[in-house]
């Protein structure tokens, strides 16, 4: 009885180490491709899971992206005083 759990744990295991020797190279595929296009590619965080998500922008796009957040935080930080009086 002990035998069967442990010999499908096992061809788990071996089946969950083939496919990352393909993630990795496929990895490196889509950086060369990214480099020749002018993308910057990265990993960013999402909430509610601990898988990360893959964005690739240009350097222009992520400029914009910056510019775009730190006027929003000086907008809502100059909002603030002008909801009334507490």
């Amino acid at each position: 009885m002990k035998f069967i759990p442990i010999s499908i744990a096992i061809v788990l295991l071996a089946g969950c180490n083939s496919t990352t020797s393909t993630d990795s190279n496929n990895a490196a595929v889509d950086n060369n491709a990214t480099a020749n296009n002018g993308l910057i590619c990265s990993r960013e965080a999402r909430t509610g899971t601990r898988f990360g998500k893959r964005t690739c922008r240009t350097q222009e796009q992520i400029d914009r992206q910056e510019e775009e957040a730190k006027r929003m935080l000086d907008s809502r930080g100059n909002n603030t005083g002008a909801q009334g009086g507490l």
